[in-house]
């Protein structure tokens, strides 16, 4: 062989050993694609089979924590999957109140049954994937009606954005009867929710469930009360208001309240409230926290921090607040007195007592003023008031004592001296302390004052 037929042949072989290690390479990098394509893919049908095993197991039923956007309360629903694909889902909010009849002016229930389903976009996703009116709400891109008559002359809401609420929820993972869930979809402000859902018990009955969820909501916080506190371990307390409307607005007790306010989302759920962030206050985090029997809050996330009103004598002396005692709601020598009162009225000018109040009445000429006792008494169709002016001394946290002054209003006067028993009823109020008592300490709108020593004699005051 000469030496051109020599290197023809040796790029010739060389050329050939290059083409097939290129296809060889080539043949085994396709087999390890292959290989890690086909394990992801079964890792993905794995996790998606365990979620919607977990999610039907035990009676299949959840409480979702939801919230739709940054501004906005959150929302709970009960929800009950079910192995052939549908979900009941279940609220009771003032949106399902629109849906049924077309205004957000109060609270209703609504329970429907759609189509749910755990898909794979990298991961498991869980889908609403047909629309029930009760929960798609959120994700409508509809204009969401004015709550007010001046934004109902205004093009404020008219954006189209609806609630810009999820139907579908990355699963992040699953621990403890608990799943966490992340919206797929962000928020105006490009911000990624989450959420949690929790188990419920199987024998939970829909509608039951959800009114408790609103009456626990009830003894949170009402409107009556209009501020209470975040007690934080370090003594420092945070003024909260608002809390009626589940959007908090909460400052420093000893710090401005226009210039260091924030303002805080909440949810109320079946056994407590949630921030839908955690929150920052004098370096503690707080986010979660429980009912207690007494009718406040305690924190989850350090068993110290606690939600209450103010003290209930401050309560009970708050010069803007009216309590109101009806005759049936009173005890011992309260109500002995009241059977003779009503003899005396029946004597005098037969007239009917219907209750007892007390309040503050304020001297407009010197903006001095005095609490006072007064007893709405009506004959006919005409009503009078005789009333008894009183100072309320707070004893401690849980105790007030009182002092009558020697003279009562002008109708006052007039009834001490035909139904001296009225008199006689007030001046009980001096003969000791009385102990306070309330349905809740974070919503404290009835109080029971009873004699210290002598519980039976009691009266129980509503907040007006």
């Amino acid at each position: 062989m000469n030496e051109d037929k020599m290197k023809k042949f040796l790029n010739i072989s060389l050329l050939t050993l290059t083409v097939l290690s290129t296809l060889s390479l080539a043949s085994c990098k396709n087999e390890v694609d292959n290989i890690f394509d086909e394990d992801a893919i079964i890792r993905l049908d794995k996790a998606k089979a365990e979620y919607m095993d977990i999610l039907t197991s035990n009676g299949g039923r959840w409480q979702l924590e939801y919230f739709a956007n940054e501004e906005e309360q959150g929302y709970i629903y009960l929800m009950t999957f079910a192995k052939d694909g549908s979900v009941k889902i279940s609220g009771h909010n003032k949106w399902i109140n629109q849906v049924l009849v077309g205004n957000s002016n109060t609270s209703a229930f609504g329970s429907e049954v759609s189509m749910w389903e755990v898909i794979a976009d990298n991961g498991p996703v869980l889908t609403f994937n047909t629309y029930n009116r009760f929960f798609h709400l959120f994700a409508d891109p509809y204009d969401i009606p004015s709550q007010s008559s001046a934004q109902a002359s205004t093009d404020v809401n008219e954006s189209g954005y609806g609630h810009a609420g999820n139907y579908e929820f990355d699963i992040m993972k699953y621990s403890g009867d608990t799943l966490y869930l992340t919206g797929k979809k962000p928020t105006q402000t490009e911000r990624y929710l989450n959420m949690i859902m929790t188990r419920v018990k199987s024998s939970a009955e829909d509608e039951v469930y959800m009114n408790e969820v609103v009456a626990m909501t009830d003894s949170f916080f009402n409107s009556k009360v209009n501020q209470v506190y975040i007690n934080l371990p370090n003594g420092v307390r945070w003024i909260v208001k608002n809390g009626a409307t589940s959007i908090l607005k909460m400052f420093r007790e000893d710090a401005d309240e226009i210039s260091t306010s924030e303002t805080h989302n909440i949810i109320i759920t079946h056994d407590g409230l949630s921030f839908m962030d955690p929150v920052t206050l004098d370096g503690y985090v707080i986010k979660n926290f429980i009912r207690q029997p007494d009718g406040s809050l305690l924190c989850r996330d350090d068993n110290q921090t606690t939600m209450t009103a103010d003290v209930l004598s401050n309560i009970f002396s708050n010069k803007s607040f009216i309590w109101k005692g009806e005759l049936n709601n009173m005890g011992g020598v309260f109500a002995d007195m009241l059977n003779t009162i009503t003899a005396e009225l029946k004597a005098y000018n037969k007239s009917t007592l219907n209750f007892a109040q007390i309040a503050y009445e304020s001297n407009e000429n010197d903006n001095t003023g005095s609490f006072i006792v007064s007893f709405n008494i009506k004959k006919g169709s005409v009503k009078y008031n005789p009333g008894y002016y009183v100072t309320i001394e707070k004893v401690n946290d849980n105790q007030v004592r009182f002092t009558v002054a020697p003279q009562g209003n002008s109708y006052g006067e007039l009834y001490a001296k035909n139904c001296p028993t009225i008199r006689q009823f007030v001046d009980t109020f001096a003969a000791t302390a009385y102990d306070l008592k309330a349905n809740s300490l974070l919503a404290p709108v009835r109080m029971t004052m009873s004699q210290s020593g002598s519980a039976g004699n009691y009266i129980i005051w509503d907040l007006q």
